[in-house]
This record gives structure tokens, C-alpha cells and sequence, in this order.
């Protein structure tokens, strides 16, 4: 379909498509050991799937809730070897614990999200404003410090995020901390990627998916372009093969055609294109 956002790409997909199928045998996984927080559900689900189905030798599965991360173990295929690890993403002493019993890596998928309470920042509940960015912030830096130890030569780390935060906030009215979390997000990853050379780090916009945290922020699936929740999943295995190393340090979203994404590698990768910065002072030099 055309384009319903502004987009470097001219073919926009709401579903998962031949080039991002992760049974391609040149997206397999085989070998890898794949880590993904906010795996009972949504996203994290199809994306243990998506990666069971590429062939990962192992995954590891992270969530609040035994019982849903046991759903999502349930639903691979018998021969996956799984590791569920219920604990909040937030916990810095539960997260390096499990770091260790990982042990190596290769590719970390920070997926974890909060519920979204709409409100503005007058009005807003402080706890619940904040958690936002207990979960989408401090649960990166979190993360970062307890695996990236012991990534493997490689390594890719993906943080999932939000398009709506380049948006202009009358567009979006109460999704203040849900959207200033998510571009501190973005903006953390980008300093992970610069301060870890050996490591590919990419922010993604998995698109409009129909999730339970969709869902709390009131918005009508009725009234809205929504994707597949496959099509994130299948495009975040495209991402970790070599051809993709042009997006390092980006923020991307999953719902870009990735031949005519690939087509472009050169114009993006040596341009500030795709990353946070301040429109009018471009540091076209950096």
C-alpha cells in the first residue's frame, strides 16, 4: 500500500511479506541464542516464534508472569530450547542474575512496555507517569549493563518503540510520558551503538499492532491502518543479517519495504537520517 505516514521508502506493508518470511534460509538463526523482555504476549510472543521458526538454537524468554511466558514456550515448536525467566525488566539485581545463567548471546530484543495511561502532565498521577519511564528507560539502561557483557561478536540489540514520538504533541494529546520515555529510549540506544562499536543497535516501530498496551491507550482499532503483529516479528529476524548493518544506531519502522530500505543504504547510512536530533541544525559533518 502507499505510504500513510511519511516514509524513505515507497511501499508500505501491514503484513508480514516473502522478504522478511523468517523461514528464508538466508534470515536463519541457526546457532543464535536470542533474548527478548516482554515475552509473555504481543509482540515479544510472535517474536519468539518468529525466531523459533529461523532456526534459534535457543531462546530466552523474559516477563512479569510465569504462567504467560509458559503460553509462549507452549506455542514453539517441541524441538525449541527455552529459558523462561519471569522477573520486571526494572529489577537491576533479578536482570544481571538472569544475565549470568544466559551466559553468550546474539541478539537482545527489548520489547518490554508499560500501560499507557492517557493524561496530561498537570493532571497526571505521578507513580504512574513516572513508571513509564521505569520501564522504557531505566529497564534499557538495565539491560544494556547487565548483557552487553557478554554479547557475542556480533551482537545485535533491537529496542521496540514508538513512531507516534516524532509526532507534534497536538497530535497525540496524553501520551506525554509514553512518548517522551520512548524517545529517551531511542536516544540511549543511539549512545549504545556509538559507545560499542562491535554491537548493531536499532530502535523499531513495529507498527500499529493490536496489543493489550495499544489497547490502554484508548486508540480504535476501527479508525486506524493497523498490522499484523507477524509483521514486526518477521522484520526484527531480517534485521540481524549483514546487509542490514547500514541501520546502526537508527530508529526504523518495520513497516518499510526492506528491499527498497536496502536500496538506499548508502544515502542513510552516512547521514543523520533516522535518528534523534534537532531539525535546522543538521551536524551534516558528523
Amino acid at each position: 500500500m502507499q505510504p500513510p505516514f511519511p516514509s524513505p521508502v515507497a511501499t508500505w506493508h501491514n503484513d508480514t511479506y516473502d522478504a522478511i518470511n523468517p523461514r528464508n534460509p538466508e534470515l536463519s538463526q541457526e546457532g543464535k541464542t536470542v533474548v527478548i523482555t516482554g515475552a509473555g504476549s504481543g509482540i515479544g510472543r510472535a517474536t519468539a516464534a518468529a525466531f523459533a521458526a529461523a532456526g534459534a538454537e535457543r531462546l530466552v524468554l523474559i516477563g512479569r508472569t510465569d504462567a504467560t511466558l509458559q503460553e509462549t514456550a507452549n506455542l514453539l515448536p517441541s524441538g525449541s530450547k527455552v529459558d523462561i525467566y519471569p522477573a520486571s525488566v526494572t529489577d537491576e539485581m533479578a536482570v544481571r542474575e538472569i544475565a549470568g545463567k544466559v551466559g553468550g548471546w546474539d541478539v537482545l530484543i527489548l520489547n518490554a512496555a508499560h500501560p499507557l495511561t492517557p493524561s496530561a502532565i498537570v493532571g497526571a498521577e505521578l507513580g504512574d507517569w513516572w513508571a513509564q519511564y521505569e520501564v522504557s528507560v531505566k529497564s534499557v539502561v538495565v539491560a544494556a549493563q547487565a548483557f552487553v557483557p557478554s554479547a557475542k561478536p556480533g551482537a545485535a540489540v533491537f529496542g521496540i518503540t514508538a513512531g507516534a514520538l516524532v509526532m507534534p504533541p497536538s497530535f497525540t494529546p496524553g501520551y506525554s510520558a509514553y512518548l517522551t520515555a520512548k524517545a529517551a529510549q531511542v536516544k540511549i540506544l543511539e549512545f549504545l551503538g556509538s559507545e560499542h562499536p562491535n554491537l548493531f543497535v536499532v530502535s523499531v516501530h513495529p507498527g500499529m499492532i493490536d496489543t493489550g498496551i495499544f489497547r490502554s491507550s484508548g486508540a480504535d482499532p476501527e479508525t486506524l491502518p493497523m498490522d499484523t503483529v507477524e509483521l514486526p516479528a518477521h522484520f526484527l529476524v531480517w534485521l540481524t543479517q549483514s546487509q542490514t548493518k547500514f541501520l546502526n544506531g537508527k530508529m526504523v519502522w518495520a513497516n518499510w519495504d526492506v528491499t527498497e530500505l536496502v536500496a538506499k543504504s548508502s544515502e542513510i547510512q552516512n547521514s543523520p537520517m533516522m535518528t534523534m536530533g534537532y531539525s535546522g541544525w543538521p551536524f551534516s559533518h558528523a
